[in-house]
């Protein structure tokens, strides 16, 4: 099919060439949609470098649709590039506006979402694990030294760098619901996180800081290991019982709270998140208990429900699990090489 330039940027469309201020490109098929938008495929011409470009749907109409949180984005996507943990983000290249109005985004082209790993070729191991959550707690600690909350944490917003299969370089993606600290009175009466996701905080319309995304990140770990979401509900009344259930809540939270938690079923990943815990009943090797022990007390610590008292980024980027400092004991091991190697390949310069 022959490719149609638009020199004017009139649409954004499969096999055609757009042009930004500075550059052109070929855009080519389809590879993500959202509520809001879809993601294609492009390469940039005269370098043939491989992007993506993400741009609002049609049906979004400025009614439907405030464009200033479009722009928002962009801002915080740009601001990202003056951290030093800029790698753990995705990268915007460029941005150009189509005759329609609407804002194009020119980022990095990456590999495939750990939602579509997780999906596609099951849980991971433990030591794939923890190279993957050190990253994204880096991520983490490099936006609250900008004061923005990323607001959306969850598998499908984390992606691994395009490379070889055994790559587990990954980064944090869309910023669409990011917001910046200062802001944070402008968020209590919207909606935030994926439910499954969702912190306490945000279900109780409590004050909302940088600790929901450590929530998310407690929610995503066990999800990385045995495949199923930790908290599988698709209501927030249901997400609340699954919270009273099976974390401690202090009273003043829940004295208002017409719910009964002890009518409701622990959902299947709760439940293989404890099943962890037997698999240490009888088993000989004290390394792998060690590790199992420490990967829960991660977790649980991450999942405290007073955002106060939640264990931070920087915290948990020192907490054992994160270190392997509890490998000391076990210098020769093959576990202890293996799992010191995958860390040194995610290793971060800064």
């Amino acid at each position: 099919m022959t490719l149609t330039e638009i020199m004017g940027n009139d649409v954004l469309q499969e096999n055609t060439i757009v042009c930004s201020r500075y550059s052109k490109y070929t855009v080519h098929n389809i590879i993500g949609t959202g509520n809001f938008s879809r993601v294609y495929s492009a390469t940039m011409l005269g370098t043939g470098n491989e992007v993506v470009i993400k741009v609002l749907n049609d049906t979004c109409s400025s009614k439907r649709f405030d464009r200033k949180l479009y722009f928002k984005e962009l801002d915080l996507l740009n601001q990202l590039k003056t951290s030093r943990l800029r790698a753990r983000y995705v990268q915007v290249r460029d941005a150009f506006l189509l005759k329609s109005g609407k804002l194009c985004f020119v980022m990095e082209r990456l590999g495939s979402t750990l939602h579509s790993v997780l999906h596609n070729i099951g849980p991971l191991p433990m030591a794939m694990c923890r190279p993957i959550v050190r990253q994204i707690a880096q991520g983490l600690a490099g936006l609250k030294c900008l004061g923005i909350v990323h607001a959306d944490l969850k598998p499908d917003n984390i992606m691994f760098c395009a490379g070889t299969a055994h790559n587990l370089m990954v980064k944090i993606i869309d910023f669409g619901c990011a917001f910046d600290i200062k802001k944070v009175e402008t968020m209590h009466h919207k909606q935030i996180q994926a439910i499954p996701y969702r912190a306490p905080e945000v279900c109780f319309r409590s004050n909302l800081d940088h600790g929901l995304d450590i929530w998310a990140l407690g929610c995503i770990m066990p999800e990385i290991v045995t495949g199923v979401k930790l908290f599988g509900v698709a209501e927030e009344e249901l997400l609340i019982k699954m919270i009273l259930r099976t974390r401690p809540v202090p009273k003043s939270l829940i004295s208002n709270l017409p719910i009964d938690s002890q009518e409701t079923n622990l959902t299947s990943g709760w439940i293989e998140f404890q099943n962890l815990y037997a698999d240490l009943i009888g088993q000989r090797d004290q390394q792998w208990c060690d590790d199992i022990v420490w990967f829960m007390d991660l977790v649980y610590k991450m999942l405290i429900v007073m955002p106060e008292t939640r264990i931070t980024a920087v915290d948990a980027l020192a907490h054992p699990f994160l270190t392997i400092v509890h490998f000391i004991d076990y210098p020769n091991t093959v576990m202890t090489k293996k799992n010191a190697e995958l860390m040194a390949t995610c290793a971060l310069d800064i």
